[in-house]
């Protein structure tokens, strides 16, 4: 049963993630069954249990939650295993318990889960409040039908089980058996399944149907395009991982960078050359960047297995393995684990409305057309699978599960998901949103702290409601944001953006479409893809190589800054961070860019570094444009949150030098120039505003002060608040060095004298003096020495 009231254990967690059973979980005697998850085909170890072996059984709870469990087991007489807590990962326990072996060829087991006084259970059917034996887990050693589908190596072989409910026979041939005929399956209900000794991980092989037609795996986590799509065994536990309980920021905590494994390494590179395309294990080698950088997040274009060496990925031919070119499935683990240790979070993008137009192993699998329709639904990118029948769509489901346990994933980008969901094809429509819902039920119950981003771009929030209403995704793609922000960006050039477009979108389109349920970008991989017709936007702002010119420079910061101030999650595309001017899929990054554009580096990771780390700053907090000047070409805005500061973001998108130029400020205190876009430090021309703001009592704005500030053209300027008056120089500490300047501004006493540092700082309770009161006021301050 579900419990009414709150654990502060894991307020914070419930928050980021806007689901509130986490913050129920407690021993409170009510056993919160959204956090309860086992899943028999990937959740035991052995994963295939042969010949009534001892296996353990593996499941999660909320953290806290739950007292104790037991697993009630059935041979012919009832036994019970107690499990015990191994770990945890994000907000859940994870528990283990062993079932004893059997001389019994069918076994079953029903988890019996407590909360104190509340005992409730787990089957295959999901939580009851009593016991229910109508579809508990279960074994059967004779059949093996307990096996994953795909090819599952055990010890001394490997146990294979493949769906082709048209065909009538079925053997297993490869590099163990010299390809011949002599591993024949049993056709148990829709499945050929068996174990074939001598099948180890790594040899080759694919099924034989009706003793005329070749097939590979569809769900091999490895292929060999060489030779017609070989699938290759692999053992999905054998991969020793060093970071186990990596658990990703909290969706409005992001910033996603989105990454090409094939051409993010090796060119002009400082920690060496590397094979065209690029590897997992480059990635890897690099992650230190990426953490320097302070991205948190990295968005992969799609790694599964594509056709050739080269590509956007796509072009999919197995939503389950991975693309060989790159690396092994392993080399890829050992790439999502190196950027664990850094902090970052790996979302895959999937692609799982079209197959592959070329090289689709899908297509008329066993002889017959099981995968598709008749007649194929297309779409422009090649054909659909027949989504109409569940087993089909249970081969997106859990190729997902796959990636998100398998290989320890944060998340998915979908691509193109109005192709599956609003294709015109009644039913496929309807039964491409049973595919995304199925998915994010699972997700909710087994990844909670996992995130989920919808390449959509109709701006409503039916994308992001639950799936009682909605696809259930975390966040969506909001196109308005990117048009109105592009738009502005590449008008300006003619003088005549529209601010007014850009202020409507900042803080997102209401419920649903703003916060952490969108994702905002000024340029991702589709807006710099020459085979798409796109370029990057410092190509299309200076056209003349190298495309660094100062509009280049100052208008893409401004439009990254609209990005990254925004009240959304923002999204880059490898190379942002150093001016990269060509495209992503076929060209390499130039590496010498990091060392040529060295302020470019900086403003993005300080930027950044910020993004990331001040609550102001977050997607769900507060944003207020008050300032529009659509003459000049300047806004500004605000980003607050009680009790985690406030800054101040003005853009002059203008090509005009502005002097002289008042902006309202909406709070009392001392503001500091936290960046300024133009400076030399950042590879800017240099001038504009920085160190202390001097606020005057002027109402501006709506605000009862205001400053006047200097605003080149092409400039952010970013102000924060000091809610700490006494720290002088900004480093969170009132210390020695801010005493210094406070006795030398009490020496000064008026704040009218032209000695006083702009804005009379020293002024701590704001009456125009620097006297004995605001000494009483400073000397509260430096006995706490930390700012709160």
């Amino acid at each position: 049963m579900h419990a009414t009231s709150r654990s502060s254990q894991f307020l914070f967690l419930a928050a980021a993630l806007a689901w509130s059973d986490i913050a129920l979980a407690q021993l409170d005697n009510n056993v919160q069954w959204q956090g309860v998850s086992h899943t028999g085909w990937n959740d035991r170890k052995p994963r295939v249990p042969r010949n009534g072996e001892s296996f353990v059984v593996r499941f999660q709870t909320f953290r806290g939650d739950v007292s104790s469990v037991r697993v009630r087991i059935e041979d012919g007489a009832v036994r019970y295993a107690d499990a015990s807590i191994v770990g945890s990962r994000g907000p859940y326990d994870l528990w283990e318990a062993t079932v004893p072996s059997t001389a019994s060829s069918t076994l079953s087991y029903v988890l019996e889960v407590s909360d104190g006084t509340d005992t409730d259970y787990y089957s295959a059917k999901g939580m009851t409040e009593e016991l229910d034996l109508s579809q508990p887990f279960a074994l059967n050693f004779s059949t093996l039908e307990h096996a994953p589908i795909g090819s599952t190596p055990v010890s001394g072989g490997t146990v294979f089980k493949v769906w082709s409910p048209a065909s009538t026979s079925c053997t297993v041939r490869g590099t163990f058996n010299f390809w011949s005929g002599n591993a024949a399956l049993t056709k148990v209900g829709e499945h050929f399944i068996g174990f074939v000794a001598g099948a180890n991980a790594g040899a080759q092989y694919k099924y034989y149907f009706n003793n005329s037609t070749w097939a590979s795996d569809p769900r091999s986590a490895a292929l060999v395009p060489t030779g017609g799509y070989n699938s290759v065994i692999v053992d999905p536990d054998a991969y020793a991982w060093q970071v186990n309980d990596f658990s990703p920021a909290p969706m409005e905590q992001l910033v996603i960078y989105q990454l090409h494994v094939g051409t993010f390494a090796g060119r002009n590179d400082p920690k060496g050359s590397t094979p065209n395309p690029s590897r997992y294990i480059d990635v890897a080698a690099r992650a230190d960047h990426l953490a320097e950088l302070g991205v948190n997040a990295v968005m992969l274009n799609p790694v599964n297995e594509f056709p050739g060496d080269f590509s956007g990925g796509y072009n999919t031919v197995s939503p389950f393995a991975i693309e060989s070119k790159l690396g092994t499935p392993d080399q890829f683990r050992q790439m999502v684990d190196a950027l664990h240790a850094q902090g970052i979070a790996v979302i895959l993008d999937i692609v799982y409305n079209h197959a592959a137009s070329s090289d689709n192993i899908l297509w008329n699998f066993g002889g017959s057309q099981q995968y598709f329709d008749a007649s194929a639904v297309e779409t422009p990118w090649g054909a659909q699978c027949d989504y109409d029948k569940a087993a089909v769509r249970q081969f997106y489901i859990d190729a997902a599960e796959t990636m998100l346990t398998d290989y320890k994933l944060d998340g998915f980008r979908m691509d193109a998901v109005m192709y599956m969901t609003d294709s015109g094809n009644t039913p496929q429509w309807s039964n491409g949103q049973k595919i995304i819902r199925a998915m994010h039920d699972n997700v909710s119950n087994r990844h909670a702290d996992k995130h989920t981003i919808a390449e959509l771009y109709i701006d409503n929030k039916w994308a992001t409601d639950p799936t009682s209403t909605g696809l259930g995704f975390t966040a969506q793609y909001q196109n308005e944001f990117k048009e109105a922000v592009r738009s502005a960006i590449f008008a300006a050039a003619s003088g005549s953006p529209n601010l007014t477009r850009v202020a409507n979108v900042l803080d997102g389109q209401g419920f649903g479409v703003s916060g952490s349920s969108v994702l905002n970008y000024f340029e991702l991989h589709d807006d710099c893809w020459p085979l798409n017709g796109t370029q990057r936007a410092v190509r299309s702002i200076d056209t003349s190589i190298p495309n660094d010119d100062q509009f280049a420079r100052g208008r893409t910061k401004i439009g990254q800054s609209f990005n990254l101030l925004s009240r959304g999650v923002p999204g880059i595309v490898q190379g942002t961070e150093w001016l990269e001017d060509e495209g992503w899929e076929s060209t390499r990054l130039d590496w010498s860019h990091k060392t040529r554009y060295p302020g470019i580096v900086k403003f993005y990771s300080d930027l950044i570094k910020l993004r990331t780390s001040e609550p102001a700053l977050f997607a769900n907090s507060p944003l207020t444009t008050f300032h529009i000047n659509e003459w000049f070409d300047i806004m500004a805005w605000e980003r607050r949150i009680d009790g985690g500061g406030s800054f101040v973001a003005i853009v002059n998108l203008s090509n005009t030098d502005r002097n002289d130029y008042r902006i309202g400020l909406p709070r009392d205190g001392r503001w500091v120039v936290e960046i300024n876009s133009n400076e030399t430090q950042y590879d800017g021309p240099g001038g504009g505003p920085t160190g202390a703001v001097s606020v005057e009592s002027v109402s501006y704005d709506g605000f009862p002060r205001s400053a006047i500030f200097h605003l080149p053209p092409r400039t952010m300027v970013l102000l924060r608040h000091i809610d700490c008056p006494a720290d002088f120089n900004g480093d969170d500490l009132v210390d020695d060095a801010d005493f210094v300047t406070f006795v030398n501004a009490y020496n000064t006493l008026d704040c009218a004298d032209t000695a006083m540092p702009p804005g009379c700082p020293a002024n701590l309770n704001g009456d125009a003096f620097v006297d004995d009161g605001d000494f009483v006021v400073f000397v509260a301050a430096y006995n706490e020495l930390l700012c709160p």
